[in-house]
């Protein structure tokens, strides 16, 4: 059983409906990763709003998730925090696809000598 990462969402309350959306979503994408990545230490997702007294609120989400041997970083920004949210997954999830040849490697046992 793999352990939890723990995630920490900085820049919004934490009753804002965004703060549990950014949280859930981008959790269940490292739970995904973490299969094919499995030296990640913690992740970060830090937002920044501009015009939040207003009718909209833009948002600049960076996700840094911290590995063993560097650091990823992915950063989106836009009106929307669902789209925001999205975005930085799809980002995060495009590693597995980086790491398919070490998943698809050949077993030494059934090698013909």
């Amino acid at each position: 059983m793999t352990e939890k990462i723990p995630l920490f969402v900085i820049g919004l309350p934490k009753d804002d409906p965004a703060n549990e959306t950014l949280s859930s979503k981008f959790g269940s994408s490292l739970d995904k990763v973490q299969q094919v990545l499995s030296h990640i230490i913690e992740a970060k997702i830090s937002v920044e709003t501009q015009n939040p007294e207003g009718s909209r609120t833009h948002y600049d989400a960076t996700a840094t998730v911290t590995t063993s041997q560097n650091q990823l970083v992915y950063t989106e920004s836009g009106w929307d925090i669902l789209k925001i949210a999205d975005d930085l997954c799809r980002k995060l999830e495009g590693e597995l696809s980086k790491h398919d040849n070490n998943r698809q490697r050949e077993s030494i046992r059934k090698r013909e000598y």
